[in-house]
């Protein structure tokens, strides 16, 4: 989830124009705001975006595991020319037909390394072939393997990155949310058991979608 780090402690922020007061000043001119994190979550425009960002990251690259786990008898040339192939948003003819080409490499391999395995008595020849075609499909699952692990990495490399975009866009609203309605204070509504302005609609508001 983003905003899960720093800014989930209870006291989100105090803004500047209080730094300058003496604390006895603060005190008395305290205005305590509240936000509700999981709602600013769930609901502000930009943090959807950034939810969508990743997702679509993710999809992406699980369909290239999906492309690659279906089609493991295909060399390593062919089958990340039918990945892709097949990411594309559109393909001309040419490359419709080429997909339709390695797809159907796929399942003749297939049947054949089927057809090889339960013959009882193999020729030198079909051995060397069903070697083959087991060898590509080892290949591939060790290819596979690596690329999951690979996939992985830059998946929580992303959602870090927009982990940290999210929390700095978040004291950015906060602190012009605040400081518009006179705020010195503001903290977290699940700590909050009573009192404090709720400021979370000003902040969903101020947290729009950012021009792609």
């Amino acid at each position: 989830m983003f905003m899960s780090r720093r800014i989930a402690w209870v006291v989100i922020v105090v803004v500047a124009l209080a730094a300058f007061s003496g604390i006895a000043a603060m005190a008395a001119d305290t205005k305590i705001g509240v936000v509700d994190l999981a709602k600013v979550n769930s609901d502000a425009p930009r943090m959807k975006q950034y939810w969508d960002d990743f997702n679509a990251v993710k999809a992406s690259l699980e369909a290239k595991l999906d492309i690659r786990q279906k089609n493991m008898l295909l060399s390593g040339d062919e089958v990340q020319q039918l990945v892709d192939l097949k990411i594309k948003a559109t393909r001309t003819d040419q490359e419709i037909l080429r997909v339709k080409e390695l797809e159907t490499l796929q399942d003749n391999n297939a049947k054949e390394m089927s057809d090889l395995a339960q013959t009882k008595e193999l020729t030198d020849q079909n051995k060397a072939r069903l070697k083959e075609l087991q060898d590509i499909r080892k290949k591939s699952e060790d290819t596979g393997m690596a690329l999951t692990k690979d996939y992985d990495a830059e998946l929580k490399k992303k959602l870090s990155e927009l982990d940290a975009k999210a929390e700095v866009d978040l004291q950015d609203a906060i602190s012009s949310v605040a400081g518009a309605k006179g705020i010195t204070i503001v903290v977290a509504k699940d700590a909050v058991l009573f009192g404090g302005e709720d400021i979370t609609p000003d902040i969903i508001k101020k947290l729009d979608r950012k021009a792609q």
